[in-house]
Parts: structure tokens; C-alpha cells; sequence
């Protein structure tokens, strides 16, 4: 009783833990199999008496067992010290890392040794997303910039605003990978939309969801727009300046007293001097005397 109780508390805290399931025991063909990167794993093998059952990675044997209430169980060094094996059939593998994605291959057998089951599965560990980060910029006051970044593999970006879909796209698909393991997608929308802006992120092993409340960009000037004003109050300033100038330089000119160098004896002062030319009765009467 006991050890049922412990089986069933290791399987309730490893799927607290976020652990993942690879169904073994009704699979009938080859299996995908998934795995979230540092969570545990847990493979539901077939749980059937008196046969042999093995799992292994190529050519490498995880696990044997052999009998069935009595069964003697191998795990190799490998794994055992992260893996534990249960009576009901249950191998779980804890904290997969990216190396254990690879090629498996499972297997049963009778008490004559006769094959009945053979499955083929290939296991695929990713990182799970992490909680998106949500950014909204103002272009101008009818443009609008909004990003959302995550971690993860093979991350799906939904964008929704009010809960009317945006865009929908994957990691391979958005503007650009901003560092190893993040991405990140970017939209253009009009500059007064306001509303809940929500980022859902999701992968085959997870998925989280950030939302911000969109601002109104009306009044924002944009980078363009502050040069443009800047620009035109320095030519505005400098124009007054010139004319200030010119002012002030036409009024010194024309105000501006005549001097005379007193000490300068040999200056001379030219006016102007009509000459009048004597007429012929202008001239003055001589008169003779007599002596």
C-alpha cells in the first residue's frame, strides 16, 4: 500500500513540475514524442505480465525489464541517477536536456521470447517560451509601433487587440532573432487605436501570455516632425538676426557726424565758385582828362 502511495505521489509531483507523457502503451506505429528542456519525462509503457520489455536509444538499453510482480529492472548508469522506474509500467526520466533528443525504440516480448510489440519513437526536447515582453512606440501621431519578444524554440506569436486577432505567426516567420533563443515580432498599426493589446507565445511544450493597455499616440510628434521644428526656428532666428543687423548698420551710416582734423594745417576746404564772365556793358567808363 505503501508503495502505491509513493507511485502515485511521484507521478502527481512530476506533472505538477510540468512533466510531459510519451503514451507507449496503446502506440501501434512509430511515435513523435515531445519534451520541454529541464522538465521531467515520462514514458507510459505497457504494463502486461510475465514478458520482457526494453527500451533503448539506438544500440544503447536504457531500460530491461524481466517478469512481471517480481520483475528485475536494469537501468543503466547512464540515466539511473535521474530515472526511476514504477510497478505500473511507468519510466520517468527527470530534467531532460537537449541531448537526450534522439532515436528510441521500444520493445516487448512473451515468455518464449517472441517479439510483440516494437515501436519506433523519436523524441524532440525544446525550450520552453518564456513570458513575453510587450512594447509599445509612438511613430507620429498616426503611427504606432508594437513588439513582443519571447524565448523559446519554435515560438508562435498571437497578437490580439480586444481579442480581434492581429497576427498569427511563428519564430521563423517574424521581423528578426534578436539573440540566441529570442525572438521577436513587430507591427505597425495607426496611432490612436486604443485597447488591450495581448501576446500569446506557444510551442509544442508550453505557451504564456502578456497583455498591455494601448495608449492614444495623438500629440506624439515624431522624431521627423522635432528636426523639422527645430530646423525652422534656427532659420527663423538667424533671419531675424540678419535683419536686426542690416537695421542697425543703415542707421550708424546715416547718422554718422563729419569729422575735421584741426591739427592738419594743410587740409583744404574746396567750395564750389561760380565765376560770372563781365558783359560789354559792364564794363567801366573811362573817362579822359585833360592836362
Amino acid at each position: 500500500m505503501n508503495f502505491i502511495y509513493m507511485i502515485i505521489t511521484a507521478l502527481t509531483t512530476a506533472l505538477a513540475k510540468g512533466a510531459m507523457e510519451c503514451n507507449l502503451s496503446e502506440a501501434t506505429g512509430p511515435q513523435q514524442c515531445l519534451g520541454a528542456l529541464g522538465k521531467p519525462l515520462i514514458f507510459l509503457l505497457t504494463n502486461g505480465t510475465n514478458k520482457k520489455t526494453s527500451l533503448r536509444r539506438n544500440s544503447d538499453v536504457i531500460l530491461d525489464i524481466k517478469g512481471d510482480c517480481d520483475a528485475a529492472v536494469l537501468i543503466t548508469n547512464k540515466y539511473s541517477d535521474r530515472s526511476a522506474f514504477f510497478a505500473n509500467g511507468t519510466f520517468n526520466l527527470e530534467t531532460v536536456t537537449k541531448n537526450d533528443s534522439g532515436d528510441y525504440t521500444f520493445e516487448r516480448y512473451d515468455h518464449d521470447g517472441k517479439l510483440l510489440q516494437k515501436i519506433d519513437i523519436h523524441l524532440e526536447i525544446q525550450a520552453p517560451v518564456s513570458e513575453p515582453a510587450v512594447s509599445q512606440m509612438c511613430l507620429s501621431p498616426e503611427q504606432m509601433k508594437v513588439s513582443c519578444s519571447s524565448e523559446g524554440d519554435r515560438v508562435e506569436f498571437i497578437l490580439t487587440l480586444d481579442s480581434n486577432l492581429l497576427i498569427q505567426t511563428r519564430a521563423g516567420n517574424t521581423d528578426k532573432q534578436l539573440t540566441a533563443g529570442v525572438s521577436n515580432v513587430t507591427i505597425i498599426l495607426h496611432g490612436q487605436l486604443t485597447g488591450v493589446l495581448t501576446c500569446n507565445v506557444r510551442n509544442n511544450v508550453s505557451r504564456e501570455e502578456t497583455f498591455i493597455h494601448l495608449t492614444s499616440c495623438k500629440g506624439s510628434p515624431s522624431l521627423l516632425c522635432l528636426v523639422t521644428a527645430a530646423v525652422t526656428a534656427s532659420i527663423a532666428s538667424l533671419l531675424l538676426l540678419l535683419v536686426l543687423f542690416l537695421g542697425i548698420t543703415h542707421f550708424s551710416k546715416k547718422t554718422r557726424p563729419k569729422t575735421v582734423n584741426k591739427d592738419n594745417a594743410d587740409e583744404v576746404i574746396y567750395s564750389d565758385v561760380r565765376m560770372i564772365k563781365p558783359t560789354r556793358d559792364a564794363r567801366p567808363n573811362l573817362r579822359q582828362s585833360s592836362f
